[in-house]
């Protein structure tokens, strides 16, 4: 059995809108070869397979979080190659440039992967493929700069003959200068200076003293007032460089066929490199578009079961990021078990109900080629073996085909093709034909995929088909909610019970006539207006039963919430009381220690200088006294502090108190309450951060003045400790920004000359605002990107004032 997903009919993948997401992914490629792979690419059958991919894109991820990538962008080499097996044939010096790349690239990323130690096993093994051509790399290098030129040393002979044209070329200009001062002196050149025509250095001579001068004439100008004149001291010397250019084309053409000769010889490791540049690149690319879904690499199921848990359909992900609409994606939420092998969605027109199902098949079909999909990670989706889509638009007048035509061939065709475990996904069914008619003929169809032990999902408003779903055991309803309330989708999905197509209350919101609503309704018979206002009335019921159901979970989280923060302000608390004890016994004991080292000094003194002695008795006596007291004294403040801290921990700071954030030592003022939000000022710094995170104190001791003014957002305890590389990968362009900000403010303020700023290499975007910030900071010296070894174009490095 291949191990290719049967898709029918061909187009059936774009239908459900794959083609949006692949040109997506095309553009996230760094190389022909990964545009290729992807272009080729289909989903596998085979979970062991579909395993492996996912396990790459994994650990891409994970790369893409810790550090940078190896790889970069690199151009086709591979006519390149079939021309260089050709026996004495010399390619272009730019081919050399790109095979030089792409050595250089394959080099780097197994250099790379090499010293990761097991951290991305299933990365590290594609890279072991790769072949150092760093030999190649030195040869090419040797003879073509990266600019495309050929080196003046690429060989002895090569140099020997252009130090030769150039002492040649300095001899002509001189001699040429020379003649030219004599002429301008004696009143026959015209304005211009010595120039080149046709190949020679001639100097301009007015037309009426072209015969005072000897040499070859080259050329005329448009007017005839100017001849251009190839003096006859300078014929010589142009001969003998022109000699000399003829020696230097051989030798050029020389090297250039000898190094031919030498990629030719590593060929076959170029084209083994091209493939695992391929298949490298492309699982770059999915990775990438799987950060722009905020995707995820769900559980795979062991036989049809299905759950979907928060859903967004990857198309109206992808438009959503790309306009910064800052209207959410509805999410998709659908649970099957392995026997609810039938599914029929009903409900309004424009509801979502063909999203829902265009969702379904796409998430399984990008997962089975190895992309991340939007979804939460403890998702479950099975491996399917074909995908068969009908959305009705298959009409054919060439081949007098008419709708409702070509879905019978595509039932009959599918049938033939259907496979255990296959997708089935059908759009308006029973649609382009007798709706009861055509409702049994889909039901039929729905029981054939089943009995073949495939996955049906339908989209309908038949209303057979709902009864249908609610008697079969293997069938289940699902509707699309609508707001009864001002009369539109909520584009939400519901299981388990059927719903109502909301034509009379959507055409009643429409203003049409009264009596046009009144004959359709008598039309429409009692028992179906019946039906229909059950279902309006079970679906209300529903969802009034869902809101209940969502507050109740929302007040018990709260409930929970505060559980916790009281739980750990207490814990703190008394965290905070016992370090305080502990320190007030120490100090008292340090207390104790010192007194008695007094009351022994004081006695050893009694005794050296003789009991007689009643003043000095009584010195010591006074001496012991003191030492007692500074006892007491210290343990009464100390207990003190401890009250004073327990009531200021459980008091509620109000604006101008001092306060601390969280467990933190460092001071500040409460400048401002907004809600639970306050604003602190401490060391000259505004800082954002929860109320409930602050814990009133005692005002802090005067500190140097500071004139560090920018602000920054905190939650919990302040850190401003500065490393030198702060990453904004997968951020966006505002939330990167303002990282840089706070970023740059606080190295500026820990006094750091230079920084790396990570933003990664993707389509430049973020490159460009990082660097148009960076002029608009006066602190900044310079900035530049940063060495291929550092992370080249993924990175910028910036030297500051």
């Amino acid at each position: 059995m291949s191990s290719k997903l049967i898709i029918y009919p061909p187009t059936a993948i774009n239908k459900i809108g794959y083609d949006t997401i692949l040109r997506a992914t095309l553009r996230k490629c760094y190389t022909p070869y990964g545009r290729e792979y992807l272009e080729r690419l289909w989903a596998s059958a085979d979970k062991n397979i579909v395993q492996e991919r996912l396990a790459c894109i994994s650990e891409w991820l994970k790369l893409l979080e810790s550090s940078s990538h190896p790889l970069s962008a690199a151009e086709d080499i591979r006519e390149d190659i079939k021309e260089c097996r050709i026996a004495g044939s010399a390619l272009p010096l730019e081919s050399f440039v790109a095979i030089l790349q792409n050595a250089r690239i394959a080099r780097i990323i197994k250099q790379f992967f090499s010293k990761q130690e097991g951290n991305y096993p299933h990365l590290e093994q594609i890279a072991d493929y790769f072949v150092n051509l760093k030999p190649l790399e030195d040869a090419i290098q040797k003879v073509v700069t990266e600019r495309g030129d050929l080196r003046d040393n690429a060989s002895s002979e090569l140099k020997s003959i252009r130090n030769r044209i150039n002492g040649e070329k300095n001899r002509l200009r001189d001699t040429i200068q020379r003649v030219m001062k004599r002429v301008v002196q004696q009143g026959m050149a015209s304005d211009e200076g010595p120039t080149i025509r046709s190949g020679r250095m001639v100097i301009p001579i007015q037309s009426e003293f072209k015969r005072k001068v000897d040499g070859f004439i080259h050329d005329v100008s448009a007017s005839g007032q100017t001849v251009y004149i190839e003096p006859v001291e300078a014929l010589q010397i142009n001969n003998e460089i022109r000699q000399l250019e003829a020696l230097e084309q051989r030798e050029i053409d020389r090297i250039i066929r000898e190094l031919t000769s030498i990629v030719s010889s590593h060929a076959d490791s170029l084209l083994l490199n091209t493939d695992q540049l391929a298949l490298m690149d492309a699982i770059h690319s999915r990775a990438q578009i799987g950060l722009d879904l905020d995707g995820s690499v769900p559980q795979l199921s062991t036989d049809m079961s299905l759950q979907l848990i928060n859903a967004r359909n990857p198309n109206l992900a992808l438009k959503n990021q790309k306009t910064l609409d800052t209207e959410p994606v509805i999410p998709l939420n659908l649970k099957l078990d392995k026997d609810e092998l039938g599914l029929i969605i009903t409900g309004p027109n424009a509801g979502g109900k063909s999203v829902a199902m265009k969702t379904a098949g796409l998430l399984s079909y990008m997962l089975q080629c190895g992309y991340p999909i939007p979804v939460q990670p403890d998702s479950v989706l099975p491996i399917i073996n074909g995908i068969f889509v009908d959305v009705g638009d298959d009409q054919s007048i060439e081949n007098d085909l008419s709708t409702f035509s070509s879905r019978l061939l595509w039932m009959r065709n599918t049938l033939s093709k259907l496979m255990p475990g296959s997708l089935v996904l059908i759009d308006e069914a029973g649609a382009g034909t007798d709706p009861e008619e055509g409702g049994a003929l889909f039901q039929a169809f729905v029981e054939e995929v089943i009995r073949k032990n495939g996955r049906v999902i339908v989209t309908t408003h038949h209303g057979s088909l709902k009864v249908f779903a609610h008697s079969h055991k293997n069938v289940v309803n699902g509707a699309m909610e609508f707001n009864q309330e001002n009369l539109s989708p909520t584009y939400h999905f519901k299981k388990g019970i059927p719903g109502s197509s909301y034509a009379f209350e959507i055409a009643d919101r429409m203003k049409l006539p009264e009596s046009l609503m009144r004959q359709a309704r008598e039309l429409l018979g009692e028992k179906r207006d019946s039906m229909g206002d059950l279902l309006i009335s079970l679906e209300k019921k529903m969802q009034e039963s869902d809101e209940i159901t969502a507050d109740y979970k929302r007040r018990l989280a709260e409930i929970e919430k505060r559980e916790r923060t009281l739980a750990e302000q207490t814990s703190n608390i008394e965290n905070k009381r016992k370090n305080i004890l502990e320190k007030a016994f120490r100090d008292a004991e340090e207390i104790l220690k010192t007194a008695n080292r007094r009351i022994e000094e004081a006695v050893e003194k009694v005794v050296m200088e003789g009991r007689e002695d009643k003043e000095k008795i009584r010195d010591a006596r006074k001496s012991i006294d003191e030492v007692k007291q500074e006892i007491r004294t210290g343990k009464k403040e100390y207990e003190n502090e401890v009250e004073e801290e327990i009531v200021r921990r459980n008091e509620k700071p109000k604006v101008g108190d001092y306060v601390v954030i969280g467990d933190g030592n460092s001071i500040g003022e409460l400048a401002e309450i907004s809600g639970n939000n306050a604003t602190v000022m401490m060391n000259g710094m505004r800082i954002k951060s929860k109320l409930n995170k602050l814990v009133k104190t005692n005002p802090p001791k005067k500190k140097e003045k500071t004139y560090f003014t920018r602000s920054f957002t905190t939650t919990g305890d302040i850190d401003l400790s500065v490393k030198p590389r702060i990453d904004l990968r997968g951020m966006r362009g505002d939330e990167a920004i303002n990282e840089l900000t706070v970023y740059l403010d606080k190295a500026i303020a820990r006094g750091l000359k230079s920084a790396e700023i990570i933003h990664g290499k993707g389509e430049g975007i973020l490159l460009k605002l990082v660097h148009e910030y960076l002029e608009s900071r006066k602190e900044v010296e310079s900035y530049d990107i940063a060495p291929w070894e550092s992370g080249g174009t993924g990175c910028t490095v910036v030297n500051l004032k």
